[in-house]
């Protein structure tokens, strides 16, 4: 059985049942979930110390970065001095 909320395992005989109005069960494994889920109305996927909230912010790529003109024009000069270090061989 895992929990409605933060989708972790439920160990056979703990955790808390909530009955709503329409006669569907959620699972709590800790009195945590239940007020965020219940009490507060927040979802599980949207909280990050949930398992459902880590797996979807992993699945996030991380932005990338633009490198600036300076950083180019520094890397190039770089690129350059490096060439002109090197000796020719004939």
């Amino acid at each position: 059985m895992f929990c409605s909320f933060c989708n972790n395992e439920i160990s056979k005989g703990t955790g808390e049942i909530y009955v709503l109005r329409d006669g569907t069960t959620l699972n709590f494994c800790s009195s945590k979930c239940k007020a965020n889920q219940v009490g507060l109305r927040r979802e599980g996927r949207r909280m990050k110390w949930t398992n459902k909230g880590l797996i979807l912010s992993t699945e996030k790529k991380a932005p990338e970065r633009k490198e600036s003109a300076l950083a180019k024009e520094i890397e190039q000069k770089l690129a350059e001095k490096k060439f002109a270090a090197t000796p020719e061989k004939k």
